[in-house]
């Protein structure tokens, strides 16, 4: 998909947006599509830090995780985040 996502290797896979700004205009589109992101920014970490957490869990269904993986796309495109 093109997001960058550092090195996780949890059920919590950080997306970073790098923009305090554009984390929470994610966060809100995302949740207008129905998915549920926790932002991260600052002061909790540095401006150039910015993300939002994508949790997954046994019980999300395969369906689930790929309704919000198009959403997930969709958002990113709409704020430039991917090409």
């Amino acid at each position: 998909m093109g997001c960058e996502i550092g090195h996780t290797s949890t059920p919590i896979i950080p997306l970073f947006i790098r923009d305090d700004y554009k984390t929470f205009h994610v966060t809100r589109d995302l949740l207008d599509e129905g998915v549920f992101v926790n932002p991260v920014v600052t002061p909790a970490v540095a401006p150039q830090d910015t993300l939002i957490r994508y949790s997954l869990m046994a019980t999300h269904t395969k369906e689930q995780v790929e309704r919000s993986l198009e959403a997930i796309h969709k958002v990113f495109k709409k704020h430039n985040l991917i090409k």
